[in-house]
């Protein structure tokens, strides 16, 4: 008999594209070029680097590549899921809100909240998508939007960002 127990990752907000905006050091729109795993230092843990090529970077310093630490991922015959985290397909289309945690690497702001998937179907204009399966998030107001047209987004991101 296997048990399968999945707890939801509880975070602290707001998550609003504002708070994220002004907790980030890099906001960007950009593509996800790669995507490598390993266990960590100590062994047990398994993370994945996730490399983007930034379309425009809307908060930050412009790089031609960022580099986001993310926890979970596969190696060999070994899968590690961690809930609530950002994750991350290779060509994917994306906007993060990124915090520095090493001189070249970067972490999701608020797990998978700091994470809007985007994309359209042909002929329509992109959308930026959040999930938040997984999450259970303390102070975020119900309010908070998760699906915005990426213009939209981009407006509200670099509006909050001159403040």
């Amino acid at each position: 008999m296997t048990l399968l127990l999945i707890l939801a990752a509880l975070i602290r907000g707001p998550a609003d594209v504002e708070s994220l905006t002004a907790a980030s050091d890099v906001v960007v729109h950009a593509q996800v070029v790669g995507r490598s795993s390993a266990f960590g230092v100590a062994g047990g843990q398994i993370f994945t680097t996730v490399v983007l090529r930034p379309i425009e970077t809307w908060k930050g310093d412009p790089q031609d590549e960022v580099r986001v630490l993310v926890a979970g991922g596969e190696v060999g015959d070994l899968s590690q899921t961690v809930s609530g985290m950002a994750v991350f397909r290779e060509g994917e289309e994306v906007v993060v809100f990124l915090k520095r945690s090493a001189r070249a690497t970067f972490g999701v702001q608020r797990l998978a909240l700091g994470k809007f998937a985007v994309g359209a179907p042909a002929g329509l204009p992109k959308r930026a998508l959040r999930d938040r399966r997984g999450i259970d998030c303390l102070q975020c107001s119900p309010r908070e939007q998760d699906d915005f047209a990426l213009d939209e987004l981009r407006a509200r991101v670099l509006g909050s960002a001159r403040k």
